[in-house]
Parts: C-alpha cells; structure tokens; sequence
C-alpha cells in the first residue's frame, strides 16, 4: 500500500506535459480528499479506533485510492482553475471548465461518497 506522495508522484508522472500544479498543493488536495474520505469510511491500513494523522505519509490501499482518486483530480482541476481565472486580470485568455463547474461535480462525487466509502463486516445467520 503506498503512501499519499507516492501516488501524487504517479499522477504527476502520468500528467508531466499537462500538470500546472506544484507538487505541495497536489499532496494538499489529495490529503483533502482522504480525509473526505475518511469521514466515511475508515482506512484499512489503521485500526477502527486509531484516528490517524492523515499527511503525505499517510498508507492508502488500491481500493481506497480508486475511491479517493475521482475527488483528488477534481479539487486539482479547481485549483488549476482558479489559478486561471485569476490571472484574467493580467490579461491571459481562460480556457478550459469554469471553477463553478467544476465544484458541481465536487458536490456530486462527495455525495455519492458515504456509499462508496462505507464498509461493513459481512454477518450470516
């Protein structure tokens, strides 16, 4: 299971032509989303009890990542939208979504979350 800054390091390397983000504020918007995440569904890497320090070091299991990943890349186009957005008064053309377009689909993917975080024990009878 690898740690947060391992798989921003690997979405960066998959989006090295393409990224305009530097690496702190992606390992911020992925902390976010895991703890988004976290407030659902807890992290299999640590006991139910334990609340941990979520950070860069922080383990994610595969299957927590394909949940987590849909909300990392879209606090990461948002920031890169903003940035845009704000350099309009210098002059620079916007291209791409709109940030208010893309918090709907914030808003979509962190309320389907509670179901695609949520786990339970399996109990027969």
């Amino acid at each position: 299971m690898p740690p947060i800054q391992a798989l921003v390091d690997e979405h960066l390397e998959d989006r090295r032509d393409t990224n305009m983000l530097d690496v702190t504020v992606l390992v911020a918007q992925a902390v976010r989303a895991t703890r988004y995440y976290h407030g659902y569904g807890n992290l299999s890497a640590y006991p139910a009890d334990q609340e941990p320090d979520i950070d860069a070091q922080t383990v994610v299991s595969d299957s927590e990542w394909s949940v987590i990943r849909p909300l990392f890349e879209l606090y990461a186009e948002r920031e890169v939208s903003v940035q845009i957005e704000a350099s309009r008064m210098m002059g620079v053309d916007v291209f791409g979504r709109m940030s208010s377009e893309i918090m709907q689909d914030i808003r979509t993917v962190e309320s389907e979350m509670p179901e695609k975080a949520f786990s339970g024990g399996i109990v027969t009878i």
